[in-house]
């Protein structure tokens, strides 16, 4: 299962951001990768500004962090894409500048994950 976790001050990602980005970031992946909707789960993680540095010192308000935990297979092209177009999402859908969000991509092999059975909507 594709996993973003998203950490962002409490006021960058207000509730309504919280769920339009977690669509948003579902959609990227599908697009991307062709894997459905149903699979990618978003986590967003509140810091308060005292708890997230960069170059050791407090990071700036807007800053975005994202660790996509994405299967193994996808070639270079396909994740630099994804990340590019992730960070994009970022962008627009917490209306912050480009130069404050980092993304991370991590493949992860099947054999390292273990996936909850989510029942269908009715």
């Amino acid at each position: 299962m594709p996993t973003y976790v998203v950490r962002a001050r409490t006021e960058t990602l207000v509730p309504g951001r919280r769920q339009r980005l977690a669509e948003q970031i579902t959609e990227v992946h599908h697009a991307v990768t062709g894997a459905p909707r149903s699979v990618v789960q978003v986590v967003v993680e509140d810091l308060r500004g005292r708890d997230h540095f960069i170059g050791g010192r407090n990071a700036a308000v807007g800053s975005v962090y994202v660790h996509g935990h994405v299967p193994v297979g996808a070639d270079e092209e396909t994740l630099a894409a994804l990340a590019a177009r992730v960070r994009d999402t970022v962008v627009t859908t917490a209306d912050v500048v480009a130069d404050l969000v980092w993304v991370t991509l991590s493949e992860v092999p099947p054999e390292r994950m273990l996936e909850a059975t989510i029942p269908a909507p009715p």
